[in-house]
């Protein structure tokens, strides 16, 4: 008996959903959008990070190697990543981890004030 090839893969596409649902872990991830922002601007956004870090036990900032371009970094609480902010493309993108508020509780506050240099296009992403 010969099956048609679309309900082979129409069966395996729907087995691997079923199977992911259930075996991976639901980890949520925020992703935001902003435009671009100039290396000057960015380099001010990574001071106030690291500032962020340095007042916070447990919260380091991890950054892109020093090869002059310095185009994204890393906030990692505990040995995890809360949050990742790259400028390398003709976006800026902000991604935060879904349990980042309870790794890094006053996280939100290090988005607000960056809300104020996004602003021009933060409704535009939402």
């Amino acid at each position: 008996m010969r099956v048609p090839p679309v309900v082979v893969t129409s069966t395996l596409m729907v087995m691997g959903l079923v199977i992911s649902d259930y075996f991976l872990p639901q980890a949520t991830l925020e992703v935001k959008a902003y435009r671009s922002l100039s290396d000057y601007s960015f380099g001010v956004m990574r001071e106030e990070a690291e500032a962020f870090a340095a007042a916070r036990g447990g919260v380091r900032l991890e950054e892109s190697p020093r090869d002059g371009s310095e185009r994204y970094f890393v906030l990692l609480a505990d040995g995890q990543p809360v949050m990742l902010v790259d400028n390398s493309s003709t976006q800026l993108v902000v991604m935060v981890a879904g349990d980042a508020g309870e790794r890094a509780t006053d996280l939100l506050d290090l988005q607000q004030q960056w809300r104020v240099r996004t602003r021009p296009d933060w409704e535009r992403w939402r």
